[in-house]
């Protein structure tokens, strides 16, 4: 209905498909393919192009689907042109000209994008550097003890800014490398659970500030091979989201789960960890523009700078480099919520998809550390 690729993978895991029946499933699995893309004609749908696995086994890339789209696309005004062979000319000279003017418009949107990302990769390198400097003789004054005692609390300030602004220059830095595909992992085995309770114990006073109540229920996880300061970014970032926007008294629930293997996109199976709470929730019409860089929900006439108070909000970097770091891993990220409500605060749930990789030898896959805790 909505028009846009459909993959098998999304049919077997996303709930927004846990409705279609076993007869349609079965349908869909007769076909052997690993995405379908819908032909429309006129908003009327005509048909649909079924393709299977590549031939290379790696999974479908966000580049392929918008080939694939335009394949679709294409197939359709072919099969209006041949309908409509008497007003064949007209119609071709008015795509031509469409074709003309997106490709125009997709090469201005490129080169403005390219603007956006020099000017951030620049942008945090320039201020790195001062910065690191400031926050380095900052440090000194404060253990300097011959300092008059007033000086102390306004150096604290000077130090808490810096180092705030020092956060965002990094998330700037990293996001310059996700848009260039310059971001190296360092890959490691990441005990997922441990390491989000390693993030959520940095935020236990921001949790308790507001009174919210954060509950984590991970089973044993097979260790993931992932980098593993990139991952506390992620987690950071999405559990700084989940106290932002959930009122004070509010719950913070992760849970996760072990996901078998599932085509082309978890050959070696995968992990699923979710990040809910009892927020103001997303828009329907803006689950998926969140996780673009320097988004800002509501009005930015009323724009609050904060990394913890209610609705306050950042430099609209966190869920673009969660996303980054996700798929940087071969993973997948994305929202369900039932919509954007400040009185009866639906929530939302962010779901983590993060790929397994093949054991060697048929060594035995190792399970990290079962995490049961309540921070209130």
């Amino acid at each position: 209905q909505e028009g846009r690729p459909l993959l098998q993978y999304d049919l077997d895991l996303l709930p927004a498909f846990r409705s279609v029946s076993s007869a349609e499933r079965e349908w869909f699995n007769h076909l052997e393919a690993e995405v379908y893309l819908p032909i429309y004609s006129k908003r009327e749908w005509i048909g649909m192009l079924a393709l299977g696995a590549k031939i290379s086994g790696n999974r479908y890339s966000e580049e392929d689907l918008v080939t694939l789209s335009a394949l679709a696309g294409q197939t359709a005004v072919a099969l209006d042109n041949a309908r409509l062979v008497e007003n064949l000319v007209v119609p071709n000279t008015e795509l031509r000209q469409a074709y003309r003017a997106l490709d125009k418009a997709n090469r201005d949107l490129e080169r403005l994008d390219q603007t956006k990302s020099d000017f951030i990769s620049i942008a945090s390198h320039e201020l790195r550097t001062p910065l690191t400097t400031i926050i380095g003789y900052t440090e000194m004054l404060l253990e300097d003890q011959e300092l008059p005692p007033s000086v102390h609390p306004m150096l604290k300030s000077i130090s808490k800014g810096t180092r705030r602004l020092h956060e965002i220059m990094d998330s700037m830095f990293d996001i310059a490398q996700i848009d260039t595909r310059t971001l190296q992992l360092h890959v490691t085995p990441v005990d997922t659970g441990s390491l989000i309770k390693e993030v959520s114990d940095g935020l236990e006073k921001s949790v308790k500030e507001r009174k919210q109540t954060l509950t984590i229920s991970i089973p044993s996880l097979p260790l993931a091979k992932a980098d593993p300061n990139l991952l506390k970014k992620l987690f950071q970032h999405l559990l700084t989201n989940a106290i932002k926007f959930t009122p004070n008294n509010g719950k913070i629930t992760i849970g996760a789960r072990t996901l078998p293997t599932r085509s082309a996109e978890l050959p070696h199976g995968g992990v699923e960890i979710v990040v809910s709470d009892t927020g103001v929730g997303v828009d329907p019409a803006s689950q998926d523009i969140i996780f673009s860089k320097f988004y800002q929900p509501g009005d930015l006439s009323k724009h609050s700078t904060s990394k913890t108070r209610f609705k306050g909000s950042g430099a609209g970097l966190g869920l673009a480099l969660s996303k980054g770091i996700v798929e940087a891993h071969g993973g997948r990220i994305w929202v369900e919520s039932k919509g954007y409500d400040e009185v009866n605060f639906p929530g939302s749930k962010f779901h983590v998809v993060l790929p397994l990789s093949n054991s060697k030898n048929g060594e035995e896959t190792k399970l990290g550390t079962e995490v049961k805790v309540q921070v209130a």
